[in-house]
């Protein structure tokens, strides 16, 4: 028979990847990329005891086994991620999303009243997750996603297309705001900004370090609200009555954003992701 059996090939690579990994992470992993590549899933291998691949699919999958072991996280090994149910195109110029990320997706969702068209702002959208979740748990909403990067924007448009919801991408830096846009009345706003002191990269993991870009998710030791203070002061003269302001924060900085929300007039709530930590900040006038 022509081709590569698929479970002496699954064995090897998964035998390779325990060169970086626990046996249970390799085979984890292998699983990923049969899927996420080949759509050859564990139900598909039972059914079909004697698949095979061809030798582009061998070439391919001997390329992911070595970039996951140079420390490629598997989202970009495979360029696909799931959130809130639905699969987006990942890369470097976006964060991969994360879990936490969709606590707050469901935490926004669960506060919003859904009779009424209404308007969203997804301000750092990276890879688009937070505003084509939105835009697919609320079709009537009109959701308005910014970045200050075109490449993350790009991927983002990408992923809207495929997931069939209407978002309006708009590249502007938040810090700097130029589009006219800020100025339309909003009736929620959702980010996910950058909250990861300088001082904190000693703790974290390579693959995150080397591949997902910094701007993303850093800010200065001296000044770690800074993305969310100039959110608020954009927010405060725009929000709706009975609008509110979402948050993902620094699980050091619930106190602090109590406080900076005070100070910008607006009252604040923090809650607990799954893992007990605060996590989460809503603010209302």
């Amino acid at each position: 028979m022509i081709g590569f059996d698929l479970k002496k090939v699954k064995r090897h690579f998964t035998e390779e990847l325990c060169a970086g990994f626990t046996p249970r992470e390799s085979e984890q992993l292998m699983r990923i990329l049969l899927e996420d590549l080949f759509y050859i899933d564990q139900k598909r291998q039972l059914m079909e005891p004697e698949l095979r691949i061809d030798e582009l699919q061998h070439a391919l999958l001997g390329d992911a086994v070595k970039r996951l072991l140079e420390g490629v996280p598997v989202q970009y090994v495979t360029g696909k991620a799931w959130f809130d149910g639905l699969l987006f195109h990942v890369d470097e110029s976006v964060l991969i999303p994360r879990p936490e990320t969709e606590e707050l997706v469901q935490k926004v969702s669960a506060s919003i009243p859904n009779d009424r068209p209404f308007l969203i702002w997804d301000v750092g959208t990276g890879s688009g997750c937070i505003a084509i979740a939105m835009a697919k748990r609320f079709p009537q909403a009109e959701v308005k996603a910014f970045d200050v990067s075109e490449k993350a924007l790009d991927t983002a448009r990408r992923n809207a297309i495929n997931n069939k919801v209407k978002v309006d991408f708009i590249c502007d830096d938040v810090l700097h705001p130029k589009s006219l846009l800020w100025n339309q009345p909003v009736d929620v706003v959702i980010s996910n900004p950058p909250y990861i002191c300088e001082s904190e990269k000693v703790v974290m993991e390579p693959n995150v370090l080397d591949h997902e870009p910094a701007t993303a998710l850093f800010v200065p030791d001296n000044d770690p609200l800074l993305f969310y203070r100039q959110i608020l002061t954009l927010a405060k003269s725009q929000l709706n009555p009975h609008g509110a302001v979402w948050f993902e924060i620094n699980e050091a900085m619930g106190r602090e954003m109590v406080l900076l929300a005070q100070s910008l007039g607006f009252e604040a709530m923090i809650y607990e992701d799954y893992n007990e930590k605060p996590r989460f900040a809503s603010m209302v006038q």
